[in-house]
């Protein structure tokens, strides 16, 4: 992107770089434990494929690439998140920069970085650190290639929306938004005759492709898991209150609230739907949280799931706050106001990475947000010396396969068993069959589990019980030995008893 670099040689460029240098300390310092689906992720990365159960490969690649070159640790899991999260406030920056003025981008880009889940996200790797990425770069390459209409500039956003397929099925809506506006806007009304479009969908189709094999060849597991979200749960009132009052946590209320204003404020104004940058931040915003929106009332919408919408929001706020025409006896209270929000975010982030240093200073129910980093190193030490050589592992759960794949010295694989359907990517690995006659020590939730597994095994006996209470919740495994594992239902889906 033209001149990409030289807006960063900036007082916004010169922040960022100390916010990166902050993050990777933090990252360092802390040592949290990583979270279940950070464990699951790492344990994708040593097995690199086209798709898994849940997700697309992209999040298995990056941290790949990181624990090859820095090693099986939690920093190196985690780096990713920091840089990525980072270039993601980079480009905002660069969007409202070039789309305006600097003050519009770095006004932008602390919006942005002052929401807690922008600041989860510097340091817990999941798929939304790159999502965010390739959604912010998108927004960048997508103006960019409506404005100089270059074949290379398309070809460019093509591979990008490719990388965000590859990283989570969300930024689908990027390209339905994308087409959409460029279909509604008068500059480019005609460019659905023009093959450059065409092209960049060629792009696109042929990086994913590889993708939708894997998911013919594993009957379309990532699709099917997909489609569950969208299933309806019943109707609930209520539903668009909770979808909208949870994104104003992630958010914070004030900048939420400001957004909606200035959604509204546009769809009010002719004036301002004839601004082309402004249409462009508002389609790319606005209408795919408003496609969302509905799907409230049928079931529970992760919070977390809108949230890649408001990268361009947050540019769109930021240059209609600051240089909106507004009446002379408000024009100053909505900065005031914005800039207020900006800084209760920015307390909110401190808050947020300040509880995994002092837990002990802050209020049980903040406390407990760390009860899923917590605990699985001991809970490692503990099978690890209850453990004999050459006996395979099997848990109950997805969460204790992947945390004890992790944490043990090393880095076995962790079995699951099967429970009649696929749970989790464990259910497609799992060749429970061919580890026939082995000896192993089972890793359970609960006690009752083992009375279905009996058949199992030649004979069957308690090792131990671990429990540990973390932040006022307790965790409990119950461990087994069984010896010779021997044919039955649980050994995955081509076991029966008796075959």
């Amino acid at each position: 992107m033209k001149g990409f670099l030289s807006a960063l040689f900036s007082p916004a460029g010169l922040f960022l770089l100390v916010l990166l240098a902050a993050r990777l300390t933090f990252i360092q310092q802390i040592g949290l434990e990583l979270s279940p689906d950070e464990a699951y992720y790492w344990d994708w990365s040593r097995h690199l494929a086209w798709g898994y159960y849940s997700k697309p490969p992209m999040v298995a690649w990056i941290i790949h690439f990181f624990t090859k070159n820095l090693g099986n640790t939690e920093y190196a899991v985690r780096v990713p998140a920091a840089l990525l999260g980072t270039l993601y406030l980079a480009f905002i920056y660069y969007l409202g920069q070039h789309l305006f003025d600097r003050r519009v981008g770095l006004w932008a880009a602390l919006a942005a970085a002052a929401t807690p889940l922008a600041s989860i996200y510097s340091f817990v790797m999941t798929i939304d650190p790159p999502l965010l990425f390739f959604w912010s770069l998108a927004l960048c390459v997508g103006w960019q290639a409506a404005q100089n209409r270059r074949l290379i500039d398309f070809l460019f956003l093509g591979v990008v929306i490719a990388c965000g397929l590859l990283t989570k099925q969300t930024m689908l809506a990027f390209l339905v938004v994308y087409l959409l506006w460029l279909y509604v806007d008068r500059v480019n009304y005609s460019w659905f005759k023009e093959w450059k479009i065409y092209c960049m969908l060629v792009v696109i189709l042929v990086l994913i492709s590889p993708n939708i094999v894997w998911n013919i060849k594993n009957n379309w597991i990532m699709f099917k898991h997909t489609h569950e979200h969208f299933q309806g749960q019943g109707f609930f009132l209520l539903g668009p209150f909770l979808f909208l009052f949870e994104q104003a946590g992630v958010i914070t209320p004030i900048i939420f609230f400001l957004m909606l204003f200035v959604f509204y404020t546009f769809i009010r104004s002719p004036k301002l739907k004839r601004n082309r940058p402004l249409s462009y931040l508002f389609c790319m915003s606005a209408l795919p949280l408003i496609m969302v929106f509905p799907l409230s009332f049928l079931r529970k919408v992760n919070a977390n799931w809108p949230y890649p919408f408001y990268s361009s929001a947050y540019v769109l706020l930021s240059a209609l706050v600051l240089y909106g025409k507004w009446p002379k006896n408000t024009a100053l209270f909505w900065r005031r106001l914005f800039y207020l929000g900006v800084c209760l975010g920015m307390f909110i982030a401190f808050l947020i990475y300040q509880i995994p240093r002092t837990p002990n200073i802050f209020p049980l129910s903040l406390q407990k947000l760390l009860y899923k980093f917590s605990g699985w190193k001991d809970l490692a030490n503990f099978v690890q010396k209850n453990r004999d050589p050459y006996e395979i592992i099997i848990a109950s759960r997805r969460q204790y396969a992947s945390e004890l794949s992790f944490y043990l010295p090393d880095h076995p694989r962790v079995y699951t068993y099967w429970t009649g359907r696929v749970r989790s990517q464990y259910d497609i690995w799992d060749d429970l069959l061919s580890q026939r006659g082995k000896n192993v020590l089972l890793v359970l939730k609960k006690k009752k589990e083992i009375q279905k597994l009996k058949t199992c095994f030649e004979d069957l006996f308690l090792v131990g019980r671990w429990e540990k209470y973390l932040f006022g919740k307790k965790r409990k495994v119950w461990l087994y030995r069984g010896q010779r594992l021997r044919l039955c239902p649980y050994l995955g889906p081509e076991s029966s008893e008796g075959k």
